[in-house]
């Protein structure tokens, strides 16, 4: 359960990819909206603290002897994805309020949502997978760095 590359359990993400998997169905599976108004962030501790996982008590204990500023990296990815999604939510039910639920622009909103949420559980997928502390630097901006500093090696 533990991944050994960064003592951090994969298990965890799964609140993430569900609530991004709901609320990007949402435009055409209506009956889901009762599942994403209930949603709530909870913490990497407390999810471990309630599961009912075999590796529930080694995944707490990995956590509390992780290098600090990896696990302050990874819990700001996670206030990240906490921000994304309660936002999301929060947006889906004052749609679902007005009534307008089934407009294209809950429609936009949701793939707006599921791909910003995405891009940050990419981020902190590759923390669980690899142990890697978060770059500062966007993919974007390393790729120019790279491409562009390259370059004027070359000229």
């Amino acid at each position: 359960i533990v991944n050994p590359a960064s003592g951090l359990a994969n298990d965890y993400l799964n609140l993430f990819n569900e609530i991004v998997m709901l609320i990007e169905h949402l435009p055409v599976m209506p009956e889901l909206i009762d599942d994403i108004l209930r949603w709530r962030p909870v913490s990497y501790q407390s999810y471990f603290a309630k599961s009912v996982l075999p590796g529930r008590t080694s995944a707490l204990e990995a956590y509390a002897s992780l290098d600090s500023g990896f696990r302050r990296d990874f819990e700001a990815v996670v206030a990240d994805l906490d921000r994304r999604a309660v936002g999301a939510v929060a947006a889906i039910r004052r749609q679902h309020k007005a009534g307008t639920l089934s407009s294209s622009t809950t429609a936009e909103l949701c793939t707006r949502a599921g791909d910003a949420m995405r891009e940050v559980l990419l981020k902190a997928t590759d923390l669980v997978n690899h142990g890697t502390r978060v770059s500062r630097e966007s993919e974007q901006e390393r790729a120019d760095r790279l491409l562009y500093g390259n370059m004027r090696k070359v000229g």
